[in-house]
């Protein structure tokens, strides 16, 4: 992650749907069910950490 190294960011969270998180899963997000946080809808805590 590029954007991260040359803002010396160590960490990103989005929070999102299921239409989004495979995109996340995708480029190395580890991807965490927040639960019906709303009736009949899924959220996802998703996080990259820069070691």
């Amino acid at each position: 992650m590029e954007f991260m190294e040359e803002n010396l960011i160590r960490r990103m969270e989005a929070e999102t749907d299921k239409n989004a998180v495979n995109f996340y899963r995708k480029i190395g997000f580890n991807i965490t069910s927040l639960g019906e946080k709303y009736p009949g809808v899924e959220r996802f805590k998703c996080t990259l950490n820069k070691e």
